[in-house]
């Protein structure tokens, strides 16, 4: 099947480009809610975060004590450079306190969009319908980055909209989005290199989210070193927009840099894909090699296939949680000049610092819950979950491991998200108890992590996978947007995230109906998986 593929991708055409055009437009129609969602949140971030900030430091004292907790190596690492200009006005806030959060997720969703057009046809069989038609050798993945480009231009139009429409000035707001943007033109053009380089998907997805970890963190470290950023900074692309200086003193040379980035990247794409057959890779899988270990049973391969995925994210949630927990000495520090800080601790104590730290480190391994489950779904629609129903494997048991394995892996996530909670803020307050109790605190998140997988299950069984990320959005817009927008206790604690408070609070009974709930999410997920037709 590959070979008459290949045969009819090495036809000769009109052009390397041929059918570029209609490949984007059927891009855009398979996408159009996907991105739409993304569009609108991105833009609404923009809307809703001067709103925030003000709220939150209404007055000159409390935006200094601001930039001093984000002076400090865990603020630095999470914020961006502080070239001491002007560091208390509000767009200055907006650019060190938005930019790194809208660089990862727009450059998260340029991957997934070129990943998904590219490699992911080519390890489904769809790619192979297409290339029976007259398309040229780079139409694929030509239209897969116009599409990410695209996205990206109308991002730049909305987010700055939103920005000018907000009282900010348009040369910076444009300045400041044309340069998030523009990082994430940077990793869809790695995505498309990626793609080239591995036969799996999740494989090309996992080296170009782990490039965007490197350049985060390589950022981060430059700029402790120096808080206007450092010789090392320049090596991360997010450097180069972020030393743009919007609301300080705008340049505009270092988005040049990402521009000739893209396009070396583009080149290297087109190369490797001109060198490679249909379905191959520049780099053989591991998994093709004929000493591979075997793997024993249907829970060892759900937790075989989200390895890598639960070792990467682990090493994130670690690194995030040590730069919380080492947030926290500044943080008390703050709370003297800080009104709303002080009134917080006032009246929740450090635990209540540990609980919101634990919250949103669980909220993000969430997402890596529904991932892992969703996967079920992906697998049934290329045809690889089929080939393991055929053989002595019931439904109900690949869909209840993948559960199981999924919450698994979250227990992993949450002992290192807790550990580097822990040794972050046990460190800087000088109480090594607070490893372990924070350690602990970080696995009693698993319950509410199991009902987020029971939900997802739910989700692939009625072939609504949309259902576990919904989930998803309503936990973290309820810790991000739940006091802002004055929400109801009682819609808030639907998420099992928020219900879940220790180490400020033990709920014994919360976390026991947790329990019974993805019991019973699961089953129900089970049954209903097990009386509809596969694929």
């Amino acid at each position: 099947m590959s070979t008459a593929a290949h045969t009819r991708h090495a036809a000769p055409s009109a052009s390397p480009w041929t059918g570029t055009g209609l490949l984007i437009r059927l891009a855009l129609r398979r996408d159009r809610i996907r991105l739409s969602v993304w569009i609108a949140t991105l833009t609404l971030l923009m809307i809703y975060t001067p709103n925030a900030l003000e709220l939150a430091y209404p007055e000159e004292a409390q935006r200094l004590a601001r930039v001093n907790l984000l002076k400090t190596p865990a603020g630095m690492m999470m914020g961006g450079p502080v070239f001491g200009v002007d560091e208390t006005d509000l767009g200055v806030m907006m650019a060190n306190e938005l930019m790194l959060t809208l660089i990862v997720a727009t450059s998260i969703l340029a991957i997934l969009t070129v990943i998904r057009h590219t490699r992911a046809e080519e390890e489904s069989g769809a790619a192979e319908l297409v290339l029976a038609s007259v398309v040229g050798r780079y139409a694929r993945t030509t239209a897969a980055l116009g599409v990410a480009a695209g996205v990206n231009v109308v991002l730049t139009v909305t987010m700055t909209a939103a920005m000018v429409a907000s009282g900010f000035g348009v040369a910076d707001s444009l300045g400041m989005c044309a340069g998030v943007t523009a990082v994430a033109m940077v990793f869809a053009a790695a995505a498309a290199v990626t793609a080239q380089m591995w036969r799996t998907a999740r494989a090309a997805t996992g080296t170009a989210m782990a490039a965007l970890a490197a350049a985060a963190l390589i950022r981060g470290i430059g700029d402790v070193i120096d808080h206007s950023g450092s010789a090392l900074s320049w090596f991360s692309p997010i450097a180069w927009a972020q030393q743009m200086r919007s609301f300080v003193d705008l340049r505009w040379w270092p988005l040049l840099l990402l521009v000739v980035l893209t396009l070396a990247l583009v080149s290297l794409a087109g190369m490797l894909e001109r060198r490679r057959q249909y379905d191959d890779a520049a780099i053989a899988s591991r998994g093709e090699h004929p000493d591979a270990r075997p793997v024993r049973g249907v829970l060892a391969l759900h937790l075989v296939l989200q390895r890598g995925q639960t070792i990467g994210w682990s090493a994130g949630l670690f690194v995030a949680g040590l730069a919380f927990g080492s947030m926290t000495k500044s943080l008390l520090d703050a709370a003297e000049g800080n009104e709303l800080i002080a009134q917080m601790i006032s009246a929740q104590g450090t635990d209540g610092v540990y609980t919101t730290m634990s919250q949103f480190l669980a909220a993000a391994a969430s997402a890596y819950v529904v991932s892992c489950v969703n996967r079920l779904h992906t697998d049934e629609t290329s045809g690889l979950g089929e080939a393991v129903l055929a053989g002595a494997v019931s439904r109900w048991r690949w869909l209840s491991t993948n559960v199981v394995a999924a919450v698994l892996g979250a227990t992993v996530l949450m002992f290192f998200a807790g550990l580097g909670n822990g040794l972050g803020a046990g460190v800087t307050l000088g109480e090594p108890a607070t490893v372990g109790r924070l350690t602990v605190a970080g696995l009693a998140y698993v319950p509410a992590l199991a009902v987020m997988a029971g939900v997802a299950a739910v989700g692939v069984a009625l072939r609504r996978p949309w259902i576990g990320w919904l989930a998803v959005t309503c936990v973290v817009l309820s810790l991000y947007l739940g006091a802002l927008l004055r929400l109801p206790r009682w819609l808030i604690d639907l998420s099992p995230v928020s219900r879940t408070t220790v180490p400020s609070d033990v709920p014994v009974v919360a976390l026991i109906v947790m329990c019974a709930a993805a019991a019973v999410f699961t089953v129900l997920a089970a049954m209903i998986y097990r009386r509809r037709d596969v694929a």
